[in-house]
């Protein structure tokens, strides 16, 4: 499994790193398809990459569209919401179209789901995103793509339910592995001596995508990590 690996060593050094990263990959997109399809994870780890990068002057942000690849289902105004991570930090300050990042997390799940899927299909457009930024949990997660991986976590459907036990908000909507592993570039956000056992735990595994849905993105290709551990 090939990947770029870029090691950093303090919290500045890891979101400049990442930002300059992204700033490369989004303008590519940009350049090269007139706009760039960016789908964004949750978490703490990405917050101040995300605060810096909104503010990057290197990006023309009306080319850029955003999407979720996972999502606690609670309201979009409780601390627990992705889509509040992403409003309170990159969209402070990129100047994105408002009705381009919408996730109303207000209505029953299975309405929820169906709308969250109607959202990225009409997205995509039949297209595969040009970035996905993600991260992994101390179990193996990615996205809400929790191991062992269900069926339907293979798609054909862009999006999943899904359910854990492990958090405080258990009911979730989460990307299928196409939607990640069709990205044109995947980047994969990283830090603490936890995450790093469990990449390292994963990298040694002879388990498969079921138990490490990392590898199935690792496997297709064009994936950078930033590090700090």
């Amino acid at each position: 499994m090939d990947f770029a690996h870029l090691a950093t060593d303090t919290d500045g050094e890891f979101s400049s790193t990442s930002v300059t990263l992204l700033e490369g990959l989004m303008n590519t997109a940009i350049l090269e398809r007139g706009n760039c399809i960016l789908g964004l994870s949750g978490g703490s780890t990405p917050r101040p990459v995300y605060e810096a990068l909104g503010k990057s002057q290197e990006i023309d942000w009306q080319h850029v569209w955003l999407f979720l690849v996972d999502e606690r289902h609670v309201s979009p105004e409780k601390n627990d919401s992705n889509a509040k991570l992403v409003q309170e930090t990159l969209l402070t300050s990129a100047a994105i179209p408002p009705m381009r990042f919408k996730y109303p997390a207000d209505l029953p799940l299975e309405e929820w789901q169906q709308e969250y899927e109607k959202i990225l299909a009409d997205l995509l457009k039949g297209k595969w995103p040009d970035i996905v930024i993600l991260g992994m949990g101390e179990d193996g997660h990615i996205a809400s793509l929790f191991p062992p991986v269900p069926e339907r976590g293979m798609g054909p459907k862009l999006t999943m339910r899904t359910t854990t036990d492990r958090f405080a908000v258990h009911d979730r909507i989460s990307v299928t592995l196409p939607v990640l592993t069709n990205a044109r570039a995947k980047v994969f956000l990283l830090r603490g001596k936890g995450k790093k056992k469990v990449w390292e735990e994963m990298l040694a595994s002879n388990e498969g995508e079921r138990r490490w849905p990392a590898k199935a993105v690792l496997a297709s290709g064009n994936v950078t990590i930033v590090t700090q551990w």
